[in-house]
């Protein structure tokens, strides 16, 4: 299906996906396009400002960006208590973990970081708080790079039914069982062999070959190998590949905070090349 859920024919352009691996300042923002043709062509764009990104989102069908696009509820009324002198909101915290753990707090996580955490079984390894994190500046630039967008028709959802989706590669490799023992996202020599296995696991399971610039720049990066991950994510997203919002709550949510789309477990990387 495409983004506007239209079934694709073969008269159709082929499917056009970005993926943005978005930071607080550009230089550390990564950028990529991939043109979904019966050879797909993988291309790492350069984003050098705000204009450059909102050029690249209007080229694709579907846009994922690696990045919060709003925050949690009990958050933002602990900021409107505050700011009136009214009584605050009780601190609480999301259901329990299947295994006894409990749940990720409100106040410093949304529902679908609560949501997506226990769908990965990602154990310690908890999404980074929008809230209460360095990961608020990105947030703020997100949900900037989205108004600007509205102001050429009407406002982007937050749910990812739209143009944009929310992604987070990290967890997308759990999904897809490509998750690397180490990290792959500093400098150190093991995150460099972390990359190369992961764009390795990448492009064997999607079935496709990409040029040397681009495998050497997804190797040598990881800001390169997420915006790669987020715009294969942005590509299962368009073909209804991932988890939307299903439940009243997680609906509502959604709508407000945002909702990250994790791939389907299970689906092999193919599939998601093929479309069905």
């Amino acid at each position: 299906m495409a983004a506007s859920g239209r079934t694709r024919t073969v008269a159709d352009p082929p499917m056009v996906t970005v993926g943005i691996d978005l930071a607080g300042y550009t230089g550390t923002t990564g950028v990529c396009r991939i043109t979904w043709a019966e050879w797909p062509v993988v291309d790492i764009l350069d984003a050098r400002s705000d204009d450059d990104l909102l050029a690249a989102v209007r080229t694709a069908d579907k846009t994922g960006l690696d990045s919060p696009i709003g925050w949690p509820v009990a958050f933002t009324s602990l900021l409107a208590a505050h700011r009136a002198g009214t009584e605050l909101p009780v601190r609480s915290r999301y259901a329990p973990h299947s295994d006894g753990r409990e749940g990720l707090g409100r106040f410093t996580h949304r529902l679908t970081d609560d949501v997506a955490w226990k769908r990965t079984g990602a154990g310690r390894r908890r999404p980074l708080s929008v809230a209460a994190d360095k990961l608020g500046i990105v947030a703020m630039r997100a949900v900037d790079l989205l108004d600007r967008l509205a102001e050429e028709g009407p406002a982007i959802p937050r749910d990812g039914s739209g143009s944009v989706v929310e992604v987070y590669p990290a967890f997308a490799l759990i999904q897809w069982g490509l998750a690397s023992e180490d990290s792959y996202k500093n400098s150190k020599p093991a995150a460099l062999l972390a990359r190369a296995a992961i764009l390795a696991g990448l492009v064997d399971g999607l079935g496709i070959d990409i040029g040397e610039r681009e495998r050497d720049r997804c190797t040598r990066s990881d800001h390169d190998l997420d915006a790669l991950i987020s715009a294969v994510v942005a590509r299962a997203a368009a073909c209804g590949m991932t988890h939307p919002p299903a439940t009243a709550e997680e609906r509502e949510l959604a709508a407000v905070e945002g909702w990250m789309h994790l791939p389907v477990r299970g689906l092999p990387l193919a599939a998601v090349r093929n479309g069905f």
